[in-house]
């Protein structure tokens, strides 16, 4: 399987679900000798407020990989000794499942190992469950986790 699978990419927000995923995915990579890209992505909803109360681009994009940062290093502490030498880190801004979605354009290659609910769960019954979204849309493989 690995011959069609060059990397297992996890969005990840800090969520109990994410690093379940995420943990699921290092172990899965590591059978498999692909390496993993942790996905953060800062969702445009809090780009559009924080621009509203004034702030600079520079700030945002500060604001964007400090959050990153929280869930990368939340991620990694709750994957523990799972966690494989070969991570990548990546941040975006924009809609969560539209970015994840836009990475499984990129790269087909690419398995996706997502959580099924993350931390906003009233946010996923207002406007549909991000994983339900990446599954329907993706180009690449999707596994979700619960």
């Amino acid at each position: 399987m690995s011959e069609h699978i060059r990397e297992i990419v996890v969005p990840v927000d800090g969520s109990e679900n994410s690093i379940r995923a995420a943990t699921f995915a290092m172990e899965m990579a590591s059978a498999m000798g692909v390496g993993v890209r942790l996905f953060y992505v800062f969702p445009a909803a809090s780009v559009e407020v924080i621009g509203i109360a004034g702030m600079s681009r520079s700030d945002i994009d500060q604001a964007a990989q400090s959050a990153a940062q929280r869930a990368f290093d939340k991620t990694r502490e709750g994957v523990g000794d799972a966690m494989i030498e070969k991570v990548e880190q990546e941040t975006s801004i924009g809609d969560p499942a539209e970015e994840i979605i836009r990475l499984t354009e990129d790269d087909e290659k690419a398995l996706v190992v997502i959580g099924r609910r993350g931390l906003t769960r009233m946010r996923s019954l207002m406007l549909g469950s991000v994983s339900d979204k990446v599954l329907r849309h993706a180009k690449s493989p999707v596994t979700v986790i619960t």
